[in-house]
């Protein structure tokens, strides 16, 4: 839980994770996690940005094309959402001690490198981890996995970048006495929190 005195620090970057999520996800995220996704073509590790549903900067969309249809522009909302959730969870892990400048470059990080990959992994056609990968199923030990509703997708990306986080920038100041003691932080509104808990 947020102090008063960071609500707005930490409102605006909620906002600006998926603000600028958006923009990422657009110009390179959707094309790293689903680009040239055949089931027996493209890298198994990362989606090509410049073929395929996630052409880099979304290039044709609106043609006459079938790939480029209500369909794909759908899908790229629905996981423009997935991305900025994935990155937004880090904001409470770093909450009053990261600068803005610094969470802004990790917004853009998450959602445009780190995140998509994960997609491609796991719920690309081709993608290693993927359920539904045919061509090459010797790399995975148990054929793949099934991931339908992103809790290791998302959560478990944005839940392992909050991890780090947090142990890069360690505790808020005045949050242990020089004993080592925890001191009482009271959050900002106990109401809010478990409001957001039920959002998420």
């Amino acid at each position: 839980s947020v102090r008063s005195k960071n609500t707005k620090n930490i409102l605006l970057k909620n906002l600006l994770d998926a603000c600028i999520g958006a923009i990422i996800w657009w110009v390179f995220g959707m094309g790293v996690a689903y680009g040239d996704s055949g089931a027996d073509t493209g890298n198994v590790f990362i989606g090509s940005a410049t073929t395929g549903a996630g052409a880099f900067l979304a290039a044709g969309w609106g043609s006459s094309a079938s790939q480029y249809n209500g369909y794909t522009m759908a899908l790229w909302f629905f996981q423009y959402v997935f991305a900025a959730a994935a990155a937004t969870i880090v904001s409470g892990a770093v909450a009053e001690r990261a600068q803005l400048t610094a969470y802004l470059i990790y917004t853009c990080v998450i959602t445009g490198f780190i995140y998509p990959i994960v997609v491609h992994w796991v719920w690309c056609d081709n993608g290693f981890l993927s359920g539904a990968f045919t061509a090459k199923r010797s790399l995975t030990v148990l054929g793949g996995c099934l991931d339908f509703a992103g809790s290791g997708v998302v959560h478990m990306t944005g839940g392992v970048a909050a991890l780090c986080a947090a142990a890069i920038i360690k505790p808020r100041i005045g949050r242990f006495d020089e004993n080592g003691k925890p001191n009482a932080m009271p959050g900002h509104s106990s109401p809010f929190v478990v409001l957001g808990t039920f959002i998420l």
